[in-house]
């Protein structure tokens, strides 16, 4: 069985941060950060080939916590960065605490 070390979230947006979706991403589960890290760029690209704005991020992902429920958060920051968190659905802690982000734009 796979483990889950690291997700990758695409975001993109048509005209400001506040209309902004979230875009599939190529791959979306990883075995290790360095992993995602290596695809993430290519796929901001991608994304902004769509997008007037692109963002996207790599947060780690505790394996052993994350056969648990969870969801996954995310939002454009004012410096425009990508912000996502990992949350076990009961709320009672949060599992991603590493958010790397990248920005491309068309």
């Amino acid at each position: 069985m796979e483990h889950i070390a690291a997700i990758m979230v695409l975001v993109g947006c048509m005209q400001t941060t506040e209309a902004c979706r979230e875009v599939p991403a190529p791959t979306v589960a990883f075995e290790t950060v360095d992993e995602c890290r290596e695809l993430l760029s290519p796929a901001i690209e991608a994304t902004a080939e769509t997008f007037k704005h692109a963002y996207g991020a790599c947060a780690e992902v505790d394996p052993a916590l994350f056969v648990e429920d969870a969801s996954i958060e995310w939002r454009v920051t004012a410096p425009g960065r990508l912000r996502v968190e990992v949350k076990v659905d009961d709320g009672s802690y949060t599992v991603a605490a590493r958010h790397d982000s990248a920005k491309a734009r068309k």
